[in-house]
């Protein structure tokens, strides 16, 4: 199998047209924002304080952005065996609504909707939970493109007044008020770190970057997971979207799972994800940590973030991370993303299985963890056409993991490049061929608090 080229037109599923253009052809605030990580002492080689107050001393800041020691030293609370934000048997089953990612630093839509309103309509769609995209410059941002109007007319709602009381908030402040009515009427929420820098997913194969070290992720994962500790919509963290490269025609540095690649730093995925996770769960021993996989192992390539084969030879184990606190992940996509090889193969879509199942299905199968599937998606006219290449592919996906797996489907917007959404160009009418697609593996919904 071949892993997915630097040419990739992933950008577009998550920003603007225009954006997306701008990024092809170029190939915030706390109670007052998020403290800068300490910088670790010592260097790369030396044993450095870590990030904020729970990374632990095996979080080091030199060299090229930092790396995490191994196994993290940070030393869980008591409550992390304990029970879990979800009961056993609830699955998360639930849709993306990007945008705080994006130079908008806030949720794409609202130039358009209230914000109420598309969470409600997410909810009455039979969807469960919302997957949101960040990136680590909201945190101290200010927000784009969000209609502040005491005369406009909701579409869905038809109730007058749009996002009155999110006027002159920060980005971080808009996130408050959405997760504030996810509690409300009852939608779990996944938060998703995207990117560090906005519009930078697509640059940024690893957790750091440049001057962005690995401890100050660490200590703005701390920060948000504090903030939203008692609101028990927010059940989960995505800790990197995607982390992917290769060392042949992809991007470097590559994320690496289970050791670091020769000739660049710090490139373990696995390590870092391990001290991230328990200094999140110091912050909060309930939430679920959710990681992703890469894109290469041992020169087997997949989709960006797919590839979790390395979890056979290095699982992280549950003295790492407590079994109950840890979901892999693994992100899917048909040939409107990128057409691989295997949708032209004789046997398609015959031979998904086997590829699932040494790609990521296999963690499910010998009851590793349970599997999250943060991202798919299909564009409607593929959705209404069963002989469709991509249609083959969804229908033998869902029927494979749609009931077995906990998913989030790419995207509420209809403004994603290569996937288009489940809202069309209105921002308001619903795609039916993709709803029809994805409604009968919808998991019971959740009661909201008054």
């Amino acid at each position: 199998m071949t892993s997915l080229p630097f040419t990739r037109l992933a950008q577009a599923r998550w920003i603007s047209a225009r954006l997306s253009l701008i990024a092809l052809l170029s190939f915030a605030c706390g109670q007052s924002g998020p403290p800068d990580a300490p910088q670790a002492t010592g260097g790369t080689t030396g044993t450095g304080s870590g990030a904020g107050t729970g990374s632990g001393s095996g979080a080091q800041s030199g060299g090229n952005g930092g790396n995490a020691g191994s196994g993290g030293t940070t030393t869980l609370p008591p409550g992390v065996e304990g029970p879990g934000p979800l009961v056993p048997g609830d699955r998360l089953t639930g849709v993306n609504w990007f945008g705080f990612e994006t130079g908008n630093l806030s949720p794409h839509g609202l130039w358009a909707r209230d914000y109420r309103s598309m969470l409600k309509q997410i909810k009455d769609l039979g969807f469960n939970s919302v997957r949101l995209p960040w990136c680590n410059d909201m945190l101290k941002g200010s927000p784009t493109g969000v209609q502040i109007n005491e005369y406009g007319i909701d579409p869905y709602t038809k109730e007058t007044g749009l996002n009155l009381d999110l006027e002159g908030l920060t980005s971080l402040e808009i996130m408050d008020k959405i997760l504030a009515e996810c509690r409300r009427i009852g939608l779990r929420v996944i938060l998703d770190n995207h990117s560090r820098a906005h519009d930078g997913y697509m640059n940024e194969t690893l957790w750091y970057h440049g001057d962005y070290t690995e401890a100050q992720w660490i200590s703005d994962w701390e920060f948000v997971i504090d903030r939203y500790r008692d609101n028990p919509a927010v059940v989960a963290a995505d800790l990197k979207n995607e982390p992917h490269g290769n060392m042949t025609t992809g991007m470097k540095p590559p994320a690496t799972w289970g050791y670091d690649q020769s000739g660049y730093e710090h490139t373990d995925w696995r390590k870092a994800a391990v001290a991230c996770g328990r200094a999140i769960l110091a912050k909060n021993p309930r939430i679920i940590l959710i990681i992703e996989g890469v894109e290469s192992y041992k020169e087997s390539g997949y989709w960006w973030g797919g590839n979790l084969a390395g979890v056979k030879d290095h699982p992280i184990t549950a003295a790492e991370i407590p079994a109950g606190r840890l979901w892999y992940s693994a992100h899917e996509y048909g040939p409107e993303v990128f057409n691989q090889p295997w949708f032209s193969a004789a046997d398609f879509p015959d031979n998904l299985p086997a590829i699932w199942n040494s790609k990521f299905w296999f963690v499910r199968q010998n009851d590793m963890a349970p599997l999250f599937f943060g991202e798919f998606g299909i564009k409607e006219a593929s959705a209404a056409d069963p002989s469709s290449v991509a249609h083959q592919w969804l229908a033998t996906f869902m029927a494979y993991a749609g009931k077995k797996s906990h998913w989030t489907y790419w995207a509420m917007n209809p403004n994603s490049g290569d996937t288009e959404g489940i809202l069309q160009s209105d921002w308001l009418t619903v795609n039916p061929a993709k709803m029809a697609m994805i409604q009968p593996y919808l998991a019971p919904q959740f009661a909201g608090e008054p």
